[in-house]
């Protein structure tokens, strides 16, 4: 599939902005692992995508190392307010589905890849890691940028996607590293 093939298809797909970049150039932070350690979102500890178990930012940044291609899917969502996460998670989840539908295309063509999605995974209603179970679908755990301690402002302006959207837009990002 070539590069405008796979550009047109997550246009199908209903992503507001696709783009993609060299691996090579994303960038890492180790320090960003910190905003996770908060546990503001309440999965640290608590989803087998977040950290801890999804492992430490040095063995997250080199899951990446293998592939060559980052595929960047954006979709930018209208939210009456930033206080209004029912409205945020809903946007999240959608664009997740996209991802998810998506991914799953390019696999069926043999464009096999490493998944990252906006948030926690969510394959289950409820992650088996809050009840200290294995995982269910541990092939199936796409753990989010904020995992891999991605620099994610600095890939959407080199991807030259737009990061702060203005007042009433909330931008969710996914990706799909490939040879």
């Amino acid at each position: 599939m070539t590069e405008q093939e796979l550009l047109r298809l997550a246009e199908q797909e209903g992503f507001t902005h696709a783009a993609v970049l060299p691996v090579d150039q994303l960038e890492f932070d180790p320090e960003l692992r910190k905003y996770c350690e908060e546990n503001l979102c309440g999965n640290y500890g608590k989803n087998y995508s977040c950290p801890p178990f999804c492992g430490t930012p040095e063995e997250m940044r080199d899951r990446t190392a293998p592939y060559r291609r980052a595929w960047i899917f954006q979709t930018i969502g209208e939210v009456a307010s930033w206080e209004d996460s029912g409205q945020i998670k809903a946007v999240r989840d959608a664009h997740n589905q996209k991802s998810r539908s998506l991914i799953q295309q390019l696999r069926k063509q043999g464009m096999d890849g490493l998944a990252m999605l906006a948030g926690p995974c969510s394959s289950c209603e409820v992650c088996s890691g809050f009840q200290g179970q294995p995982c269910r679908h541990p092939e199936e755990v796409p753990s989010c940028i904020s995992a891999y301690c991605m620099k994610a402002e600095k890939m959407a302006a080199d991807a030259g996607l737009p990061y702060w959207c203005g007042p009433g837009k909330v931008a969710f990002f996914s990706l799909y590293l490939t040879d």
